[in-house]
């Protein structure tokens, strides 16, 4: 596949030194997806939801709730996401006993 780039704040960056990172409503990252690798290639804000979430219905449940996508270059994911960081703002984690004490 030829090198595709990318214009980000006015600086081109080759796509396989690129990454999406999601966002949570608050503005906390939460997740990265790599833009380009082997013969994968997310270019478009839309084809990273698509393969972040395969399903139609998770996609705008998530874009409802808030959540947004930015792309940016490796170098500044690194000097500015920490993902391992917890989000100040969660009330608390979900986790599977409080999903079934919440369907029970």
């Amino acid at each position: 596949m030829p090198e595709l780039k990318v214009e980000i704040d006015s600086e081109l960056h080759a796509l396989s030194n690129c990454t999406w990172i999601t966002y949570r409503p608050c503005g906390c990252a939460c997740g990265a997806l790599t833009a380009a690798f082997g013969d994968e290639a997310f270019a478009t804000e839309q084809q990273a939801w698509q393969e972040l979430f395969p399903l139609k219905r998770e996609r705008d449940k998530y874009q409802r709730q808030g959540y947004r996508l930015r792309l940016m270059s490796w170098d500044r994911y690194l000097a500015e996401v920490d993902l391992a960081a917890k989000c100040p703002h969660a009330k608390g984690e979900t986790t599977q006993q409080t999903l079934d004490a919440a369907n029970a």
